[in-house]
């Protein structure tokens, strides 16, 4: 009897060893693992990390600041800017002005009322002078001595009214144009000056958690090197590898279920299909190899809580729903 039970525990075992190597791969399911595509978030150029505003597994709100670079230099730049900026406005704004100040005009029009008043006496005495030539009381001498005297008022008045007039126009067109492009230029150097500045000072770029930082307050950081990495949720995706023989059932849009430890099925859909096979994928879960031509595939998981990157999972096609 004993016997007996020993023979039928031994086949049992071995139905199910052949039933789960000789099973098709798709039901066993494929072997990936969660993967995340990390926003590196750092500087343009060198330069001192003076504020560190997030930890190692923080929420990161977007818009929301991360760090800031020492910028002492480009604040000053930025105040160079401006003043060459509020320079170039105060050159328009005089080019466009009248020439003369309000002062001066005022001054040459009491001037012009003077000489006016005695635009008017010469030309009465010379009317007067005319009248006593003509009636051979007055002599030629007047008469010319008081054509004379209108002559010299007469051209005194329209000095000054040419000096009134010359004093209210502004700079000429070409001047003005000159003036207008200083100012052009000089706006483009502020906002230059501006968005420089507005680099040392780095915010969220979107909502995420930050998985690491690299360098902390006080530290120099080289151009090009990455001072927070964050990840955002629609970033964290399933990466799985297919054999050759599978690749044609599924396509991108399709559903997929995957399973990992501790967790329950979710679903996934398929958003990128590698065209080149690739030989081996680069990690390994399985001690057995079981395909020597497989395909990268990507699915974005519909639930993402609780899935960090790393963490394996078996994938296995159509929605578990």
């Amino acid at each position: 009897m004993k016997r007996l039970v020993a023979i039928v525990i031994i086949l049992s075992a071995l139905i199910g060893a052949a039933i789960s190597i000789f099973r098709p791969e798709q039901e066993k399911g494929w072997l990936g693992w969660v993967e995340g595509e990390m926003l590196y978030l750092g500087g343009t150029g060198t330069a001192r990390l003076v504020e560190l505003s997030v930890a190692e597994g923080d929420a990161a709100k977007p818009g929301e600041p991360l760090f800031a670079f020492e910028a002492d230099a480009e604040a000053a730049r930025l105040q160079a800017a401006e003043a060459n900026l509020a320079r170039a406005e105060a050159a328009l704004a005089l080019a466009k002005s009248p020439q003369s100040r309000k002062e001066e005009i005022d001054a040459l029009q009491a001037t012009r009322s003077q000489a006016e008043a005695e635009e008017t006496y010469t030309r009465e005495t010379l009317e007067r002078a005319k009248n006593l030539y003509r009636q051979q009381t007055g002599t030629k001498a007047d008469l010319d001595s008081a054509v004379s005297a209108y002559a010299r008022a007469r051209a005194a008045l329209d000095k000054i009214d040419a000096q009134i007039t010359l004093g209210q126009l502004p700079q000429r067109p070409e001047q003005i144009a000159e003036a207008e492009q200083a100012v052009a230029a000089a706006k483009a150097d502020a906002a230059a000056a501006r968005a420089v500045l507005a680099l040392a000072s780095v915010a969220a770029p979107a909502a995420g958690s930050v998985e690491e930082v690299y360098y902390r307050s006080g530290e120099v950081v080289p151009a090009g090197r990455p001072v927070v990495a964050l990840l955002p949720p629609e970033n964290v995706k399933v990466e799985f590898f297919v054999p050759e023989k599978d690749r044609a059932g599924l396509a991108v849009g399709g559903m997929v279920t995957f399973t990992c430890d501790g967790c329950t099925p979710r679903d996934a859909k398929v958003d990128f299909i590698a065209i080149d096979a690739e030989y081996t994928p680069p990690e390994i879960f399985s001690l057995e190899e079981r395909a020597k031509m497989v395909y990268r595939v990507t699915a974005m998981p519909q639930d993402r809580s609780d899935l960090p990157v790393g963490l394996p999972v078996t994938v296995r096609a159509g929605s578990g729903q």
